[in-house]
């Protein structure tokens, strides 16, 4: 025993860089984090510039992408570490083998806090679900987090969903198509929810009869692989995370600046907008509702226990 101790210190001395003490702090863990420059993903953002991944000994190399698809396949590649991904995609690609899970949540969509809309011609005749009954409706992706809780509430609300027609549309294009009138709606967050109302358009809230009160939009994950190989450093990461979304929730002002840092949307703009609220923790009561409705909506094979694919 004591053999094995004296061996264990003398390689820790070892490995110290330049005969550094004992008592030198260890070199920052690196982490590659990839985003896209959305409100749903600025804790990254907010925890770079106020410092929680520093507290935790981490080194964030932030890297900016153009979509999640980009971001789940750098994961999967290994050429990012941890990545920012909507929730059904992950569940999709859990179903279907392929070993991602989530380290944490990011942003939530609540009756409290509504941060996704239907944005509707302002003059035009479309007020609640039941009037987009045989309309066509724009998303950033079909049968993603932006098309089945509109399908969900839709139902939910008067309405029949089987009868919209949806359209893939780039989201900075979508405000433009309901203004012209090449689709009678549009779902999106901020900030083009604030855009569209500029442009004179309508935000209708899915604040009621959705498919759950509070659901993840979406979070950020890794490979299992990664997670068993670098426990420590996804411990940290978790921590500094939820320390963001703490802090995140409940200052606004401070927030807007780095968020119009970011993102490049002026911070009048961002101070208008009607901002979302991040999970703490990951919570299955949170994810859940997700799964269920799109395994309803035929966009999941099956609907699976939410847990399965978090990292514990």
């Amino acid at each position: 025993m004591v053999r094995r101790l004296c061996v264990a210190l003398a390689l820790c001395v070892a490995l110290l860089p330049n005969g550094a003490p004992l008592g030198a702090q260890p070199a920052p863990a690196t982490i590659r984090l990839g985003v896209i420059t959305v409100e749903a993903a600025a804790e990254a953002f907010y925890a770079v510039d106020m410092g929680f991944f520093k507290k935790q000994g981490l080194d964030v190399d932030l890297q900016i992408m153009q979509n999640g698809a980009a971001i789940a396949a750098a994961v999967a590649g290994g050429s990012l570490d941890v990545g920012f991904a909507d929730t059904i995609s992950i569940a999709n690609a859990h179903v279907r083998g392929l070993p991602f899970v989530y380290l944490a949540p990011a942003l939530l969509n609540s009756y409290a806090a509504p941060s996704l809309a239907v944005l509707v011609n302002g003059s035009g005749p479309i007020h609640e679900a039941k009037d987009l009954n045989g309309k066509t409706i724009a998303v950033n992706g079909i049968n993603n987090i932006t098309m089945v809780p509109v399908e969900a509430w839709i139902d939910k609300n008067g309405g029949d969903s089987k009868t919209v027609k949806w359209i893939e549309l780039p989201i900075p294009a979508e405000n433009d198509a309901v203004s012209t009138g090449k689709v009678d709606g549009a779902t999106l967050g901020e900030p083009f929810i604030t855009f569209g109302g500029d442009k004179g358009l309508r935000a209708i809230y899915m604040d009621k009869n959705a498919i759950a009160p509070r659901y993840m939009l979406a979070g950020f994950m890794t490979t299992k692989d990664w997670a068993a190989k670098n426990p420590a450093i996804a411990a940290k990461f978790i921590a500094a995370i939820k320390e963001t979304a703490q802090w995140a929730n409940t200052n606004r002002s401070a927030s807007a600046a780095i968020l119009s840092k970011y993102t490049k949307i002026p911070q009048p703009v961002v101070e208008r907008m009607k901002r979302g609220e991040y999970g703490e923790v990951l919570l299955a009561s949170d994810v859940q509702p997700v799964i269920d409705a799109a395994a309803r909506y035929g966009v999941l094979p099956k609907a699976f226990p939410a847990p399965e694919f978090f990292y514990r």
